[in-house]
């Protein structure tokens, strides 16, 4: 479990620190402050560097630029400099990010390209770039070297003449999941109820979303895409106590979604580490004591670490309302607070949190 994490010329920070994080830790702070991007971070590092984390991330903020891989190909690339600090590149840019678990480090730095590398990275008819980037680590055994375009984006590794080296030499990273309030389609979520089942686990999703819907008694995901078309966007029905028809997920909003992916995501992610951004999204205040017992509860008993952020007080309060009802989950629990302007962020342990709440302390 990762207890410190420390990120230098990353994204909007300079030099950053989060010490004394618990197994459930939630990251709060003004518009802007970074909250999204130390998830990104604890998602590259707990990847072990791979790239395709880079990808996504540059996916979810729309940070892409057109790339020419030759033979006509163009796809959508990650514009790179906006992972360093200052949102510029040159030789030698780089960042690194760290944590105390079993000393895992990441260095991500650019390098001029050369006639010397070792092999050409791209197909003979594509441009060979000038810039690329290095993914070194602790736990990386042979860094792959990525191109950069000209207009600053990564290439594709499915491009590269080298196949992908990164999946040859990598060491098998712990199971990782990032939720946003947008993700999560139905197809991925289908897969993971799949593991629910071979675990014999559904009680345990069922009992998540009784959170807001006591009458749930089971829950099913269509087979046929025919079905799943014709079942709305979501294709998963629920049953309810007194039987009768079963209802499509989606016609109940987007909270029983949200909740569904959460329960999910938390089971899928035993041994490893769930990242939830805004994690209170499409849940009413009345049921947020409930969400976190439920959080934090599924991430004591399947060894998961949590990080998530909000904006929402109603969402601290739920936390501090746990913390008081349930004293034995005090330790597994506490709030950072995120500000660029300090060089580490404010921690609140369990107590600090509850006494904050009771006394109306601004705590995001």
């Amino acid at each position: 479990m990762i207890r410190t994490f420390t990120l230098k010329s990353y994204r909007g920070f300079d030099e950053y620190e989060l010490a004394d994080l618990t197994r459930v830790n939630l990251l709060v702070g003004r518009n802007n402050s970074g909250k999204t991007s130390i998830l990104e971070a604890v998602h590259f590092l707990a990847a072990r560097g791979d790239p395709a984390v880079l990808t996504h991330s540059a996916n979810r903020r729309g940070e892409l630029n057109a790339v020419e891989a030759g033979s006509g190909r163009q796809w959508g690339g990650p514009e790179i400099s906006h992972f360093f600090f200052g949102h510029r590149i040159k030789p030698g840019t780089d960042f690194h990010l760290s944590s105390d678990d079993k000393h895992v480090q990441i260095e991500v730095v650019i390098h001029t390209a050369g006639i010397e590398d070792e092999f050409r990275l791209l197909d003979d008819d594509a441009d060979q770039p000038s810039l690329l980037l290095r993914i070194r680590g602790s736990n990386i055994r042979n860094s792959p070297m990525i191109p950069i375009a000209e207009n600053g984006a990564l290439f594709n590794l499915r491009h590269l003449r080298a196949r992908n080296p990164w999946s040859e030499t990598a060491p098998e990273p712990p199971p990782v999941q990032f939720v946003t309030p947008d993700s999560l389609d139905f197809d991925p979520m289908r897969a993971m109820w799949d593991n629910v089942l071979i675990e014999g686990r559904e009680s345990e999703v069922i009992n998540a979303m009784k959170v807001l819907e006591d009458d749930i008694e089971s829950i099913h995901f269509l087979t046929s895409e025919l079905s799943r078309v014709r079942s709305g966007r979501s294709g998963v029905l629920l049953g309810f106590r007194g039987g009768g028809r079963r209802i499509p997920l989606s016609s109940h909003g987007d909270g029983m979604r949200r909740l569904l992916a959460l329960s999910l995501s938390l089971i899928r992610t035993e041994q490893g580490i769930l990242l939830v951004d805004e994690i209170d999204t499409g849940l009413h205040w009345t049921v947020m004591e409930e969400m976190w017992r439920l959080v934090v509860e599924t991430a004591r008993r399947s060894s998961v670490q949590v990080f998530a952020t909000t904006h929402s007080y109603d969402c601290i309060r739920g936390l501090a309302s746990l913390v008081e009802s349930r004293p034995d989950l005090a330790g597994d629990v506490s709030i950072q607070k995120i500000e660029r302007s300090l060089k580490e962020a404010v921690r609140f342990d369990a107590a600090d949190v509850l006494a904050a709440v009771e006394q109306n302390v601004e705590l995001r």
